[in-house]
């Protein structure tokens, strides 16, 4: 709650009055799954790609590379499949 406030510019409590716990959660997986709060991943990964850069064969590292974004969760539709795989014939 504390990063969400600073991103927002707000104090943790007044987030707390004015924010449901939908849309708390809907902030919560956008800086999971999507884009990380703050500048400072951005930065570190700028870092990063520019060290990496001379070393790389082929493509360039993106500083996004280095930013901490994990995969959603699967659907039950994606997990049957995955099950349906491990069956034996």
């Amino acid at each position: 709650m504390f990063r969400l406030a600073g991103h927002l510019g707000m104090t943790v409590r007044q987030l707390g009055e004015q924010m449901t716990m939908d849309e708390f959660r809907e902030w919560w997986a956008y800086c999971r799954f999507v884009e990380p709060f703050g500048q400072e991943w951005l930065q570190t990964g700028i870092q990063a790609a520019a060290t990496i850069a001379p070393y790389s064969k082929g493509r360039s590292p993106k500083p996004t590379d280095f930013m901490p974004i994990e995969t959603p969760p699967q659907t039950m539709a994606e997990m049957m499949e995955e099950l349906a795989k491990l069956k034996r014939p």
